[in-house]
């Protein structure tokens, strides 16, 4: 069986399914605005592997470089970025991991298949000796 072929007119006039009853040819006023390259256009920063306050937006917690999907970096200009924060790192301006993270967990708790505590000692009384073996 083959559909029905359908113009553009009728398509128009068919009434869209509105849950709330709202006008139902009104679309939604909200888009996603672009963010634009904060290293492009006239009054652009220049990106400088000693500037290491610039770097360090763009670097996460740990010290990975976050990604131009949310730094909004175009392409270009986030691999000169990539460049640039290697470089700094390599000339010891930038650490390669950030170590400085707080402890959000507690201490171990005591747990019950937990060992329980070994107590060494230096006498060897209560063991056999060698030399008598036979």
């Amino acid at each position: 069986m083959a559909r029905p072929e359908r113009n553009s007119a009728e398509r128009a006039e068919r009434p869209e399914a509105a849950a709330d009853g709202a006008d139902a040819g009104a679309k939604k006023s909200f888009f996603k605005r672009r963010k634009s390259c904060p290293f492009s256009g006239k009054d652009a920063q220049a990106i400088d592997w000693k500037d290491v306050r610039t770097l360090g937006r763009y670097v996460s917690e740990r010290g990975k470089m976050m990604p131009s999907r949310i730094t909004s970096v175009c392409q270009k200009k986030q691999r000169e970025l990539a460049q640039a924060i290697k470089r700094s790192r390599y000339m010891a301006l930038m650490p390669y991991v950030r170590t400085e993270m707080e402890n959000t967990r507690g201490p171990r708790p005591e747990r019950s298949f937990d060992r329980p505590e070994r107590s060494y000692s230096n006498d060897r009384s209560d063991r056999p000796s060698r030399d008598n073996a036979e």
